[in-house]
């Protein structure tokens, strides 16, 4: 009998605390400890609306995906979620950085701000909560730090940081800390003109180095065969038969890049990353050789670059830019030229298709590649699709700018290398094979370049970090230029990019594009 009346006890005492706390079962009790305890999810894409956190407090309370950290880009959103006892109950959330002390940067430690916030400012705020299906519950909005790396340059050999999220019950006066990993951003390499994934194999010390999520974007499908006309022709002798998507356009392949960015991001979110740990994360961060600098640069015209997910921000955090001809290259005008269709029979045989357009399967047309990149390189001549991207956009692009720059020596290599030789006795007639020599080259650019791209359009006509004795690509050195090329190892080009990664894109050094 006494045990009984015990339980009549319980019974009623469980149904008065219902009443007055509007918990929807006990099961909603057990969720709401003494002590403030707070869950960090990530709000893409369960706990959206359109491109900003639901204000809808009962999806706040049930959805959205439990995470332990996020990618610091200075977009990542993480919804801070406390169950409590009662409604109205307050809560003070405090951001503290590394040494446990109250943070004093937004910048570097990330901000605060309530549910429906724009800006995130704060390092401290108070909440109430409120009720919602699952129970009382108080609700905050962490944003993430603008970038990884701190200008003090402590971060430089770090895979992870961290900050702290101190929650204090105004009423009690308990409080916890939750520790928040911070991640570098997930790191994508797009490759250029004629090129492919495997361009970035010998790229040390980048590849292969821990503190970096790498992936290698790739827009390198073959489509020789499904090509049913082209301009301008090849002679007798050549076809089309070895071209790449990578010989099309900024257009064409922009779509495939964007694609793969974002799910770059979705693969380091669920734990492909250094820490192996669920994150929040929204933005990536990109090097880009030489035509996939342009192609980046063309992200941000396509109408799904603002996507929700990204809440409207789009996918780019910072851009590295590794001689990409953000002026084009007179190269490009030559190519194409009616007298030099024995060159561009040459280097079609050898892969490198250039094209001015290309139908495949008699339906969808498409431009060049070498079609897109033409230009003066002094800023005059630009293509459609280069001039597309010098308009404003509503947000830039973060860059820092590398120009590198042949040597006098490499330049030399053209007087005797059998390949040189080959192209200008086959082909004498043409203006190519006719330059294709170390005096007649630089007389296509009228300044500095990199053996393709001449030093301003590389520079986009802004400052940059210059690498000097290194050419353009492996196939600059197949044609007779000495190496290394910028993607060599022995080019000291990935260190560069290395000690640019570890620059915070607050820096000066990253220049937002267009300018």
């Amino acid at each position: 009998m006494k045990l009984q009346g015990y339980l009549k006890t319980i019974s009623l005492t469980t149904a008065f605390l219902l009443a007055v706390t509007g918990a929807s079962s006990a099961a909603s009790l057990v969720l709401a400890p003494t002590t403030p305890q707070l869950t960090l999810l990530d709000p893409v894409p369960g706990l959206l609306s359109g491109a900003a956190v639901t204000t809808n407090d009962n999806i706040l309370a049930t959805k959205g995906r439990k995470v332990q950290g996020a990618g610091a880009d200075g977009a990542t959103e993480m919804v801070l979620r406390i169950p409590t006892r009662s409604a109205g109950d307050q809560f003070t959330i405090t951001v503290e950085n590394d040494q446990h002390q109250q943070s004093s940067s937004a910048a570097e430690d990330g901000a605060l701000g309530a549910i429906g916030s724009t800006s995130f400012t704060l390092s401290q705020l108070t909440v109430a909560a409120v009720a919602t299906s699952k129970g009382p519950m108080a609700f905050a909005i962490y944003l993430a730090p603008v970038d990884f790396p701190r200008p003090e340059g402590q971060d430089a050999g770090a895979t992870e940081r961290f900050i702290y999220l101190q929650v204090t019950a105004l009423a009690s006066g308990s409080s916890s800390t939750t520790t928040v990993t911070l991640l570098r951003p997930p790191l994508v390499l797009v490759h250029g003109l004629w090129s492919d994934p495997t361009t970035w194999n010998n790229f040390t010390p980048l590849i292969g180095d821990a503190r970096f999520f790498i992936q290698e974007a790739n827009y390198s499908t073959a489509i020789g065969s499904e090509i049913t006309q082209y301009s301008p022709g090849l002679p007798f002798w050549s076809s089309p038969d070895s071209a790449t998507t990578s010989a099309l356009g900024f257009s064409y392949n922009a779509p495939t890049v964007l694609g793969q960015i974002q799910n770059f991001v979705g693969e380091f979110k669920n734990s492909m990353n250094p820490a192996k740990i669920p994150v929040a994360g929204v933005q990536a961060d990109i090097v880009a050789h030489s035509m996939g600098g342009d192609i980046t640069r063309t992200l941000p015209l396509l109408t799904a670059y603002l996507s929700n997910n990204t809440l409207a921000l789009g996918p780019i955090h910072k851009v590295v830019t590794i001689a990409t001809p953000h002026w084009g290259s007179p190269l490009a005008g030559l190519m194409l030229d009616g007298n030099d269709g024995c060159v561009r029979g040459v280097l079609a045989d050898a892969g490198s298709v250039a094209f001015s357009s290309v139908t495949l399967n008699g339906k969808t047309t498409a431009d060049g590649g070498v079609f897109d990149l033409e230009g003066d390189g002094f800023g005059g001549g630009l293509s459609a699709a280069i001039t597309a991207f010098q308009q404003p956009i509503p947000h830039p692009l973060p860059t820092a700018l590398i120009d590198g720059l042949e040597s006098q020596s490499q330049l030399d290599g053209l007087d005797s290398s059998a390949t040189a030789l080959f192209i200008r006795l086959l082909c004498s007639g043409d203006t190519l094979a006719n330059d294709l020599t170390s005096t007649g080259w630089p007389t296509i650019f009228n300044q500095d370049s990199d053996s393709i791209v001449p030093q301003l359009s590389e520079l986009d006509g802004l400052t940059g970090t210059e690498v000097t004795g290194v050419i353009h690509s492996a196939s600059s050195e197949q044609l007779g230029f000495g190496p290394p090329a910028e993607l060599d190892a022995s080019s000291g080009v990935a260190s560069v990019v290395i000690n640019l990664l570890n620059t915070p894109v607050t820096s000066s050094t990253y220049i937002p594009l267009p300018q």
